[in-house]
């Protein structure tokens, strides 16, 4: 403990009467209580707020136990309780994150976490909250927090960064955390920390202690947010990947963005939109690719700058390049509103590609690459997909049917079971107006299983349907491709429990042998769950 000395002389030695005066007028509000007695027929109370005790009445003019009240004396709202009853663990327990001036810089901001606490258990006269500290942490200006946890052996431990939580909490969950705003405001008034934009961040991050340590060390977090950019700075406290396109020890916008003054402007009018993605797509398009595109459309286009969307592109290179499918892209989102995102008009565009392969159409020429109405051309495609397969796929799916029946499910709203038929599938694509029909094929093949929600009430019309492959969900989608309100996720999430106890110790195999057909296609389904 002797060598954080130096950090622990920024706390004064004992909780200030600011401290003592919230814990028992805001965080202990309800821990007052009315301990009642008789003398004779004379009922007799004891306020624990105000510490009087007095006369209630005569006979049956009595509280009784556990019954709100309020004190005659004070007023105060209080439970009563039978003096004579167990009250071994009448203790009321609370966290409390403080924050102070540091009493020997005046420009650094200091924060206690503490464990309150009052004790009702013995003699319940002049109780008094008690505090422990449990860690502490320091604020300062270009330095950024600084975190020590008090350890169960009562010696102080630093941590190697701060901590939303103190870390080693036992039970925590079960008791209430308070932060007192008013005291936010009087330790960062006169420090550099008052112009951070804290209260924007307060409701997010209720303590504010990851907040003021990324606040003390970068100055930036300020301009960012009264720019409208706080995605950006949310994204740093929750741990996201930022790709490295803020240079948070940049000392203005333009070097902190790495942009021109123009830029950062064309910016602001999104504000709201901007991710991390959204800055990494604008400079891989202008810089990587050459391509002059608005921040706007570098935010469509955001998820095919990186990851799994930029592979994919990288893989089409011998149709088109990436710049003539971002346009492309963008051509049909501004065409038709149907598309609500690039990859939702990505994902149509690729099934429209695979259906023309499929039937043998050649893709060499531009204007079948990109047909001008993507809408009207995918759902031609699909029509003459699902004569060529009908027969020779529903043979295949009646072999997988007798194992994917057994992991139907259903509650009280809502029922869910495997897709029986292309005819089936097609239906359900041409109700809820998306392409389920296109994965008829590696459905039959076992590459991936489709799964049908319906309604109990009526389970013969289309609700949402749920694509799972190698174990994860990866569409589940409703009427024109919408995502599943809160009722229908809940079931998927209980569906997806239910395969969980069916599956053997390691793994659920969903499809039995399927790997003879298609062989050296087809790959096993082994869903990890």
């Amino acid at each position: 403990m002797n060598g954080y000395n130096e950090f622990l002389a920024h706390f004064p030695a004992r909780p200030s009467q600011a401290l003592i005066e919230y814990a028992r007028d805001t965080v202990f509000l309800e821990s007052r209580y009315l301990f009642v007695w008789r003398v004779g027929k004379v009922q007799m109370a004891y306020c624990t707020h105000c510490h009087a005790e007095y006369q209630l009445g005569v006979g049956l003019a009595a509280y009784k136990h556990n019954e709100k009240t309020a004190c005659l004396n004070c007023g105060s709202e209080c439970v009563v309780k039978q003096r004579g009853r167990g009250r071994k663990y009448l203790v009321d327990h609370a966290y409390i994150v403080w924050y102070e001036k540091s009493v020997i810089d005046p420009h650094v901001v200091v924060a206690t976490w503490y464990y309150a606490w009052r004790d009702y258990s013995g003699d319940y006269h002049n109780v008094e909250t008690q505090f422990e500290p449990r860690a502490r942490y320091l604020f300062e200006p270009g330095r950024g927090g600084r975190m020590l946890r008090r350890t169960w052996s009562g010696e102080w431990k630093q941590m190697r960064s701060v901590h939303q939580l103190p870390a080693g909490m036992v039970n925590w969950r079960s008791i209430y955390i308070w932060c007192s705003w008013e005291s936010v405001e009087k330790a960062v008034d006169g420090t550099p920390l008052q112009y951070s934009q804290w209260e924007k961040y307060r409701d997010r991050y209720y303590t504010l202690l990851t907040f003021f340590d990324l606040a003390a060390k970068y100055p930036c977090v300020e301009y960012l947010t009264k720019l409208g950019l706080s995605g950006l700075v949310t994204a740093k406290l929750d741990g996201e990947k930022t790709y490295g396109v803020v240079n948070w020890r940049g000392k203005s916008l333009e070097k902190v963005l790495r942009m021109t003054r123009s830029e950062v402007r064309q910016f602001q009018q999104i504000a709201s939109s901007v991710q991390p993605l959204t800055l990494y797509s604008y400079h891989f398009w202008r810089k990587k690719l050459g391509w002059d595109l608005s921040p706007m459309d570098a935010h469509v286009l955001r998820d095919f700058s990186y990851g799994y969307y930029r592979q994919q592109l990288e893989d089409l290179r011998e149709l088109a390049t990436e710049i003539e499918v971002a346009k492309y892209l963008l051509k049909q989102i501004r065409k038709s509103e149907v598309y609500s995102t690039a990859t939702y008009a990505w994902i149509e565009w690729r099934d429209y590609l695979r259906n023309c392969e499929e039937l043998g159409i050649p893709l060499t020429e531009k204007y079948v690459i990109f047909p001008s109405n993507l809408r009207e051309a995918h759902d031609k495609m699909m029509r003459r997909v699902r004569i060529k397969r009908d027969e020779n796929l529903n043979q295949l799916i009646q072999e997988r049917l007798a194992e994917l029946e057994s992991y139907s499910y259903a509650d009280e709203h809502f029922l869910i079971r495997p897709a029986r038929s292309t005819s089936e599938l097609f239906e359900e694509g041409k109700t809820l107006n998306h392409c389920v029909g296109s994965y008829a094929a590696r459905y039959a093949a076992g590459q991936t299983d489709l799964f049908l929600m319906r309604l109990v009430a009526d389970p013969d019309t289309p609700l949402c349907t749920v694509e799972i492959t190698n174990g994860v969900v990866r569409q589940a989608r409703g009427y024109r491709n919408r995502c599943l309100n809160d009722e229908e996720q809940a079931f998927l999430d209980r569906f997806v429990q239910h395969l969980r106890k069916r599956q053997t110790p390691h793994t659920l195999r969903f499809s039995k042998g399927f790997d003879r057909l298609h062989q050296g296609e087809a790959s096993r389904l082994v869903v990890t769950l």
